[in-house]
């Protein structure tokens, strides 16, 4: 296949020649597929939908074959008791049997527990589970989980940790090596409750874990970790039976969650927990809900449970209309597939072509232009699901932003899925990224704007023994020193390499003893105070020479007056030269890397350059460049003036992370600009009017105003440029 020609590869001929060997493709429809696509989802037309991970699309017969259910029939509340209210009571219950007949077992076997999807059955789980904390006289139990689990799943320790119970995360490799953690007679013979919880099939990937694990977990041939007690199994299965059979049959797990929309496309919002009916007694309930009881009293503590199960734990009236379209969800599937044996089929057929395509693809200096995720070479259909997770790939093997493919993929009406999927485990596994990377980069998605800017941005700065502003002109070592805000605990920590981390109130001392003094910042005065002896011991010790860190005063905070904002008025500012933020385009960052990977003649990473103008937003807009043509912006609910470029100094040249100098940025910005220096824009918010700050968000939506007759005068020209 690798040898040949582009359009002989993707035609439908080589597709069908490439289908494994037993698998069907199309549902026994064969060539009739484009007839079954334009009657059952016109809607389709010009789109190409690879979203169904995220959501099946419900086939028009569904919808006809359920709306005209509710024009002929009459359904009333299931919990009365007239004709109507029957009518719904045995149509629900018609279709609980329905769904345990999917599932290729009895009402003898399971219980269905309808809820508002699958998140909402996992956490039915946690809340019920007769967990047993520590601190008791008893053993304590333990929530186990596969790293390479959805979100709502790791959620669950949410609720074991306040109920004292533990947490533990199992990566995959570890559960087959579990049989050394086997138990003994005696061992196995306590009976305090375990919960070991793993995925079908990943999210992520499309990875389908083995089935065999819940009864050799429950059995004990497994233990995902050595500890006495009783293991369950919860399955999370809302992926895998989206295009896979689910025989509980034989696989008896004791809880199994899943969404309906995943499979039929219709209706959103509707989910159920399969319980085994041998745990059901030992589930604990807490609250109860309308038509849960079977007596209470209001004005005593007294209430006993319905008998059945799913009544016991399905709080207020059942969404009885959505439960009963699902019965012609199930005809219409069955209908137009034939079952989800044939569904497998299918769409393993097309996951396995479309992967095989993909790896063949090469540049023309033979790198590949695409990067799959993948636990299995996509040859069988029982150790992989039709999920293919990918990146694309530049030429030089560097990675092109999700975000940048999703808007060029959004040109030609293909829908696809981006980001990490609700599966942080199965990305920080299969892209590498170490929990550090992750907490230091998705740690804080908002942060609070005040009146001078950012919230606590430039309130600080190290000068020398004569009070005088040192920059990284003068000390590069200064980009070594790394500060963070923890908001919670009001203080700053500062680290740096081979020094204990210290740390400097948020408050303000306002204190009779404080000094207040006047400083100089880039030849604008502002008030600042001393930090103390204690803090300047280390900045010194660090940096090898005498030296303080002081802070601006707030009530004597540096005033500008920015003429060529639309309405002129002093701002207040931080310890800045020119403006209260300094943002960049991410666009514009990757024309100027090509110039400057060229001349360097080697590769750059984003994230270097990005560090090296040091700016305090970051945006990503569709041309390079245009910042500089816009008069004023939206980001959120605030509102921005461009006060004018940002005119760079040398301290690009220096790299954040090495405090290394390399004088060709500086070079390769000048010839890049036309021998201008220009890169980013000055911003001005005006004050806030509100006691409480505004936040600004990771995420939000840009909209620029362009110019238009207004001038926009650039900053007034200063030697140092202290905000690079």
């Amino acid at each position: 296949m690798a040898g040949a020609p582009r359009g002989d590869l993707l035609s439908f001929r080589a597709f069908r020649a490439a289908c494994p060997a037993g698998y069907e493709y199309g549902y026994g429809y064969g060539g009739g597929l484009p007839g079954l696509r334009e009657s059952e989802f016109p809607r389709l037309r010009g789109i190409t939908y690879l979203d169904h991970a995220g959501s099946a699309l419900f086939p028009e017969s569904l919808l006809k074959a359920f709306t005209d259910d509710l024009r002929n029939n009459v359904y009333g509340n299931p919990h009365s008791q007239n004709i109507s209210s029957k009518l719904t009571y045995d149509t629900i219950e018609h279709v609980r049997y329905r769904i345990l007949q999917h599932f290729h077992t009895t009402p003898e076997e399971y219980t269905i527990i309808f809820t508002s999807g699958c998140t909402t059955a996992l956490k039915l789980v946690a809340e019920a589970f007769p967990w047993i904390p520590e601190g008791t006289k008893q053993p304590s139990s333990r929530f186990c989980y596969l790293t390479d689990s959805h979100t709502s799943v790791v959620g669950i320790r949410g609720i074991t940790g306040s109920m004292n119970v533990l947490s533990v995360p199992i990566k995959p490799k570890e559960i087959s090596l579990s049989e050394k953690n086997r138990l003994s007679a005696e061992e196995q013979n306590c009976t305090t409750p375990h919960l070991f919880s793993y995925p079908a099939q990943s999210n992520f990937s499309g990875t389908k874990y083995p089935l065999s694990w819940i009864q050799d977990i429950k059995s004990g041939k497994l233990c995902p970790i050595k500890i006495p007690g009783k293991w369950f199994v919860l399955l999370d299965a809302a992926s895998y039976v989206s295009s896979s059979p689910l025989d509980l049959g034989v696989h008896q797990a004791d809880f199994i969650p899943i969404s309906f929309y995943k499979i039929f496309g219709f209706p959103t919002g509707l989910g159920a927990l399969l319980v085994n009916n041998r745990i059901a007694p030992l589930l604990r309930k807490t609250y109860f809900g309308g038509g849960t009881a079977a007596a209470y009293l209001a004005g005593e503590d007294f209430y006993f449970p319905r008998k059945s199960i799913a009544e016991r734990f399905e709080d207020g009236t059942v969404s009885f209309l959505d439960i009963i379209a699902l019965k012609h969800g199930f005809d219409v599937l069955e209908k137009l597939t034939g079952g989800m044996e044939k569904i497998k089929q299918h769409t393993f057929a097309l996951a396995h072509y479309t992967y095989n395509v993909l790896s063949t693809l090469k540049y023309a200096n033979g790198a590949p232009v695409i990067r799959i995720y993948s636990d299995t070479d996509f040859s069988n259909p029982d150790v992989q699901g039709p999920i293919i997770n990918f990146n694309i790939l530049d030429e030089n093997g560097e990675v092109i932003g999700f975000s940048q493919v999703d808007k060029l993929a959004s040109l030609y009406n293909i829908h696809v899925r981006t980001g990490c999927f609700c599966n942080t485990g199965a990305c920080q596994m299969h892209l590498g990224i170490s929990n550090e990377d992750v907490q230091r980069n998705l740690q804080v998605t908002e942060w609070p704007v005040g009146n001078q800017g950012l919230l606590y941005d430039r309130n600080w700065m190290v000068v020398n023994q004569n009070g005088v502003c040192i920059t990284q002109k003068q000390e590069p070592r200064l980009c070594l020193i790394n500060p963070s805000i923890d908001l919670k605990k009001k203080i700053m920590v500062i680290q740096a390499e081979g020094m204990d981390p210290i740390s400097v109130p948020l408050e303000e001392n306002t204190g009779k003893e404080t000094v207040v003094s006047e400083s100089k910042v880039c030849s604008h005065r502002v008030k600042t105070y001393d930090c103390g002896e204690r803090i300047a011991g280390w900045f010194s010790l660090f940096l090898s020479h005498p030296c303080r860190l002081i802070r601006q005063s707030s009530d004597r905070s540096q005033q500008k007056n920015t003429k060529g904002l639309a309405s002129a008025t002093n701002i207040s500012l931080s310890l800045v030269n020119e403006a209260q933020y300094l943002l960049i385009n991410v666009t514009s960052i990757l024309q100027l890397k090509e110039h400057i990977s060229a001349r360097l003649e080697e590769p750059l990473e984003m994230e270097e350059l990005i560090r090296r103008f040091r700016a305090n937003i970051v945006i990503c807009a569709p041309e390079s460049f245009e910042e500089e043509e816009w008069a004023e912006i939206s980001i959120g609910a605030l509102r921005f003036q461009v006060v004018g470029p940002c005119s760079r100094c040398q301290i690009i040249c220096i790299d954040q992370q090495s405090g290394e100098r390399n004088k060709e940025f500086m070079q390769s910005l000048s010839v890049a600009r036309g021998r201008k220096t220009n890169f980013g824009i000055y911003l001005m918010n005006q004050p806030l009017h509100s006691s409480l700050p505004d936040m600004l968000s990771v995420g939000s939506q840009v909209l620029p105003v362009l110019k238009e007759n207004m001038e926009i005068q650039p900053p007034t020209s200063s030697e140092e440029k202290c905000s690079g």
